[in-house]
């Protein structure tokens, strides 16, 4: 099979342009969504180590994708992945979500079963409603535009804990560039979510893949759900763990085929 080279293609997308990246050629498409902070670049290796088809974009407001004023969240970000699937894969896909982007999927799994083959968490949140409120607002007040500046560039150090220098590298670059608004309002939409729709609704292939599986993780809270643990990477496994990443994703996809 001949790998079709990276391109970049640009999406009409309902609050304004989406920008992708589509790669390879066959197989049972991947789509990717990544997390806040965050865009396509995260999936950058990934996809070029693929022999099927896959695409990446950047949700709205990060990224180079445009609609820096919103609406931001779980279901505004839906709408993007639809539009994105609409424009550039027809048939079915497996859907990969990292993060905030695990919830999207999720979402997109209860609204559009019909549409996926799969669906792949990595690094899933369970359900943030279960949190003390207090705690919460607490937290989301740190992302207020008072509060910010001082704060933003310290918030994701529990999480790069054990990255590599290279992911640390990607992950503040991408920080840097991610707008205030769209991480706010994300985050502050993720803390309302319900993970739980997309276990009853969407009954296809599902597997998780996990760095941390501490009681607040996807994982922990179902544990009778397919996961893989990757040892020794932080939040980003797919920045950390390449070869790690792409044998599980390989495998995921051989489910995915079987059971189409």
């Amino acid at each position: 099979m001949v790998h079709k080279e990276p391109r970049t293609v640009t999406v009409s997308g309902p609050a304004g342009r989406l920008m992708a990246t589509t790669e390879g050629a066959g197989g049972i498409p991947l789509l990717f969504v990544h997390d806040v902070p965050g865009d396509r670049t995260h999936w950058a290796e990934v996809q070029h180590g693929l022999a099927t088809q896959s695409v990446a974009f950047d949700l709205r407001g990060l990224g180079e994708s445009g609609s820096a004023h919103g609406p931001f969240g779980v279901e505004a970000a839906v709408e993007d992945v639809v539009a994105v699937a609409d424009a550039l894969l027809p048939q079915k896909f497996v859907l990969v979500g990292h993060g905030f982007g695990a919830a999207v999927a999720g979402a997109f799994a209860s609204y559009y079963p019909e549409r996926l083959s799969g669906l792949l968490y990595v690094e899933a949140a369970g359900d943030m409603r279960r949190q003390q409120k207090a705690d919460t607002e607490a937290w989301l007040e740190n992302f207020s535009e008072a509060k910010y500046g001082a704060f933003h560039e310290h918030w994701l150090a529990p999480l790069l804990l054990e990255a590599k220098e290279k992911t640390r590298t990607l992950v503040m670059k991408t920080l840097r560039t991610s707008r205030r608004e769209a991480i706010a309002g994300n985050l502050e939409s993720l803390l309302g979510y319900d993970p739980e729709e997309a276990f009853v609704l969407f009954t296809g292939p599902t597997h998780a893949l996990a760095a941390t599986t501490g009681p607040e993780t996807l994982v922990a809270q179902h544990p009778s759900m397919s996961h893989s643990v990757v040892p020794h990477a932080c939040h980003w496994p797919m920045l950390d763990a390449p070869q790690w990443f792409h044998t599980e994703l390989v495998r995921f996809l051989g489910r995915c085929k079987h059971e189409h």
